[in-house]
């Protein structure tokens, strides 16, 4: 019984576009919204391999077939309206130098302007597209060694 239900998860999907997809990258698919780690868990899928599947031409054509076919209700702003929004008040002179930082602020988190640069163990067998840099495994396991300890943990890490 459980056999039948590995392979069913492996079956392709069919995309309302007609291409197929396989069960998990559909529902990335269905899930993305912007932000991969929260894509990644709502499909119940690695991170790794979120990353990896959004690098992939067809599924991000997929997406954005999906996004630009979506039925949203007209009293909901979509990005670029938020973004003029933000625009506008982090122009005003008139509006406080609070209200105008927050807005420059979420204009330059919904453009990714500032971004983290975060050290992850990703789960055994979880893929990592790796951008740039060194492609050699054993350094990258030597410089992990390094940064983590070589315990469990952030062992020597002071934060």
């Amino acid at each position: 019984m459980a056999k039948k239900a590995q392979k069913a998860a492996k079956k392709p999907a069919q995309s309302k576009a007609g291409r197929s997809f396989t069960v998990k990258q559909q529902r990335l698919i269905d899930c993305y919204a912007g932000d991969i780690q929260e894509a990644a868990k709502k499909a119940k899928i690695c991170y790794g391999y979120a990353r990896q599947l959004l690098t992939k031409s067809n599924i991000l054509a997929a997406i954005k077939n999906r996004q630009e076919t979506e039925v949203r209700p007209k009293d909901i702003a979509d990005r670029q309206e938020r973004q003029a929004f933000w625009t506008k008040i982090m122009r005003d002179r008139k509006e406080e130098t609070k209200d105008q930082l927050k807005a420059s602020e979420l204009l330059g988190k919904s453009e990714a302007d500032f971004t983290e640069n975060l050290s992850h163990r990703f789960p055994e067998g979880c893929g990592v597209l790796v951008v740039g840099g060194d492609t050699d495994p054993e350094k990258w396991k030597r410089q992990s060694q390094a940064h983590h300890g070589n315990g469990s943990g952030n062992a020597g890490h002071t934060g």
